[in-house]
């Protein structure tokens, strides 16, 4: 029977604690990147007419109180 004795013991294991290290790392900039992000500034929205009124769901309904029909 012969013995190998080429192989090297624990490389697997480095190999593995690298890859380990590499994606935690690309884990912990990722959160720094998303706890550091400024939200893009919102639109304001369409002026409403110059009567009165409101916006309902994104709609602008004029006042009607006081007008039959």
């Amino acid at each position: 029977m012969k013995t190998r004795t080429d192989l090297r013991a624990g490389d697997a294991l480095q190999t593995c604690k690298q890859q380990k290290e590499n994606w935690k790392s690309k884990a912990e900039h990722m959160e720094w990147v998303l706890a550091n992000c400024r939200p893009a500034p919102v639109p304001p929205g369409p002026t409403p007419p110059a009567a009165g009124g409101g916006w309902v769901g994104g709609v602008w309904y004029a006042d009607r109180s006081g007008i039959c029909g």
